[in-house]
């Protein structure tokens, strides 16, 4: 345990459950957690107004913001640490660091600088800021820490026979649809079973998506999803499948979250990623790189055993190390 009773303000997008996984890793090692949807709210109002970063909704998050520090008035927080600052501009910073001056301000960023409303302005508000891109890593000179594996990850039940040889759980966005339906055809046509899971915030998301995304044709409404699969859900599906499917953003630089959450479940990953192959935890064995225009799957893949990796890497992606990595400890 790294500390004892140190308290911490957080605010994350709540998002397949990654606020819980770090707030939990903090926890985990002797912090008190305030936590809060770094959104003021849920609605796909609130989520549209802060995307295009739109000026008449600056106020709704302002009253938010002067809400939690009211129902936090009698606490001394030793750090606030902001995930993503999609709403948190420099007034609510600044509102932030007046209610607690005491608090050491974070920021770490789990999406691209570019797709954060003016990300490369908010650098500078903060006292450290770290980033899971490690091309902004590079570009903005910040610490490159990748989002953790959570705990719950760690409980691996290896099934006397696989139900799934490959499964999909994520958002419908960008060249996702057609690269996954693509990937399950494939899987299909070789006799094997593949599970899938698209995810959209809004029907209103998913109809914009369907009028201007060409590979929107390749799913249909009843294949959409508005509502998030819990953790425990997504474990027991990921446990009971061979393969898990990674289709990153084309305007991401870096690997997602799933290689990385994969390591301690030893999961073979089909991805569209290269860069993996710059991680430490790379071998050709467990990753099978495909493309993007014209996914083809080696079903050989399929058949050879997963090769573990050695546990020192596996500590450096863990809960414990990030909790270290964002204190700079």
């Amino acid at each position: 345990m790294l500390d004892n009773g140190k308290k911490i303000l957080m605010f994350c997008p709540t998002f397949f459950g990654y606020q819980n996984r770090m707030a939990e890793a903090f926890r985990d090692e002797g912090f008190e957690v305030c936590l809060y949807d770094e959104r003021p709210s849920k609605s796909f109002i609130c989520k549209a107004a802060l995307r295009l970063n739109l000026k008449f909704y600056k106020p709704v998050v302002r009253n938010y913001i002067k809400k939690v520090i009211n129902e936090n008035r009698d606490k001394q927080f030793d750090y606030i640490f902001v995930v993503k600052s999609e709403s948190m501009a420099e007034k609510e910073v600044s509102m932030l660091r007046e209610a607690f001056p005491t608090a050491q301000m974070i920021l770490y960023f789990w999406d691209s600088v570019a797709n954060v409303p003016d990300g490369e302005k908010k650098i500078a508000l903060y006292d450290r800021v770290l980033t899971f891109d490690p091309g902004d890593a590079e570009k903005y000179n910040l610490p490159f820490l990748p989002v953790p594996y959570g705990k719950e990850y760690t409980t691996v039940k290896e099934p006397q026979e696989f139900k799934y040889d490959a499964a999909f759980i994520g958002t419908a966005h960008s060249m996702r649809p057609r690269i996954v339906k693509q990937i399950k055809e494939q899987c299909e046509q070789m006799g094997r079973k593949c599970f899938t899971y698209f995810y959209s915030p809004h029907i209103f998301v998913y109809l914009f998506n369907k009028l201007t995304n060409k590979d929107y044709k390749y799913i249909s409404l009843k294949e959409i999803h508005f509502d998030s699969l819990s953790t425990a859900e997504v474990c027991d599906i990921y446990n009971n499948s061979r393969c898990v499917l990674d289709i990153e953003h084309p305007k991401q630089y870096g690997i997602t979250t799933r290689p990385i959450e994969m390591l301690p479940m030893k999961k073979k990953i089909i991805t569209t990623n290269p860069y993996v192959k710059g991680f430490d935890f790379y071998n050709e064995n467990n990753f099978l790189i495909i493309e993007r225009k014209e996914p083809k799957i080696d079903e050989n893949f399929f058949e050879s055993p997963y090769l573990p990796v050695e546990e020192d890497i596996l500590y450096k992606y863990s809960p414990k190390k990030f909790v270290q990595t964002v204190l700079g400890i």
